[in-house]
């Protein structure tokens, strides 16, 4: 796809620099826990020295807590899709496209997967829910979608189902395309597959006021929330 001018940022800090003060390094745990559909991906998320060096206090810590509140065992909080497998291509139907097609160079029918996830942490209010591009030609990939204020009841978000709940702003709309809630995959059409990871994150939170966060900006509210996170990473490629 072809990526547009990023606008300029009012912190000093370089995009790069905020990213990794934000709590990402559970992500990188949760794609590294997945298996071997996942571990490509897992490890281009953790190459950051900042990632390195707190992965293993992040992750142990979280499951301390959870094998504390499960009596003493650990249940994996997992997330799964009835329309692809972990680590399998997305659906022709999930690629960006619509009024904003022509500008992005894609044609697809740019619907979300549906989505199911189960042993949530005890203590979980609501969910929020990042879809990351990792392998996009930016030092911190292209975020496709971020959904919160998920109810801790709802357990399932179906096909196309992508604005049911509050929308944040991603990537393509601070690029100048203003498409709410899912943005489909438009990688160059070079032939090389990118990996799309969507993790959802189990808040002790019921309600993010805010709307229309973006990533570093929803990732800093629910950092003291985060009771657990799953990820699931479909592919995507054009030629």
């Amino acid at each position: 796809m072809r990526f547009l001018r990023l606008p300029a940022l009012s912190s000093r800090l370089s995009p790069r620099t905020r990213r990794a003060m934000v709590p990402l390094t559970v992500v990188a745990a949760a794609v590294l826990a997945a298996g071997t559909g996942s571990a490509a991906a897992g490890h281009r998320i953790a190459e950051s020295a900042t990632y390195r060096a707190t992965v293993a206090t992040v992750s142990g810590a979280a499951a301390h807590k959870a094998t504390a509140e499960n009596g003493g065992k650990l249940t994996p909080f997992t997330i799964v899709s009835p329309d692809f497998r972990d680590g399998g291509r997305l659906p022709t139907w999930t690629e960006f496209g619509g009024t904003y097609a022509a500008e992005a160079g894609c044609s697809g029918k740019n619907l979300s997967p549906a989505l199911a996830w189960f042993n949530a942490p005890t203590g979980t209010e609501s969910y929020a829910l990042f879809v990351h591009d990792v392998d996009a030609p930016q030092s911190w990939g292209w975020t496709h979608w971020i959904t919160y204020n998920i109810p801790g009841s709802v357990a399932y978000l179906p096909k196309g189902d992508d604005t049911a709940y509050t929308s944040g702003t991603t990537d393509w709309q601070a690029n100048g395309i203003p498409q709410v809630g899912w943005g489909g995959p438009c990688p160059p059409a070079d032939g090389e597959t990118h990996h799309y990871v969507f993790t959802l994150y189990a808040l002790s939170t019921t309600d993010i006021s805010t709307s229309g966060l973006d990533y570093t900006d929803l990732m800093n509210t629910i950092a003291p929330y985060v009771l657990g996170a799953a990820s699931i990473i479909g592919t995507y490629s054009l030629s």
